[in-house]
């Protein structure tokens, strides 16, 4: 069963805006991992939890990119908090300085909860296959010619 580990040094040389969070003190190396547990929970790291392939020794590792993705935008929404920065910027001008946020209003909001980052964008254009439903035939017996 393959099952994605979180490597700390490799996620942080991935993403350099977080190992600058981390080395400015922003986060530390237990509040890295503790979001990547909690996307890992979520989502599921191995073969029974998770939609998304793993299999590294033949070049697929969409599951893991996408766990330290959804990392990396949780730990960026984060960031922002600490800011003072409520969502993603809406507009902004400079003369008397003056900038506005956008905020998330509903569940139709999903796709533009990932957009506020660029992780998060990442993420939603891989896994938007995944996304997609399937046929839905009404009919007690289906027949493909009719």
């Amino acid at each position: 069963m393959s099952s994605v580990t979180f490597d700390y040094d490799e996620f942080i040389a991935r993403f350099v805006h977080i190992g600058q969070a981390v080395a400015e003190g922003k986060l530390t190396e237990a509040s890295v991992t503790a979001a990547y547990d909690s996307i890992a929970s979520w989502q599921g790291a191995d073969d029974d939890n998770s939609i998304y392939p793993y299999d590294p020794e033949n070049g697929i590792t969409l599951r893991k990119d996408v766990l330290y993705l959804m990392t990396c935008h949780v730990l960026t929404l984060q960031l922002w908090a600490g800011s003072g920065q409520s969502g993603r910027i809406a507009s902004a001008s400079q003369g008397s300085i003056s900038t506005s946020f956008d905020l998330l209003k509903s569940n139709k909001d999903i796709p533009n909860y990932w957009f506020q980052t660029p992780c998060g964008q990442q993420f939603w254009i891989m896994t938007a296959g995944y996304r997609k439903g399937g046929k839905f035939y009404g009919v007690r017996h289906y027949h493909p010619w009719g």
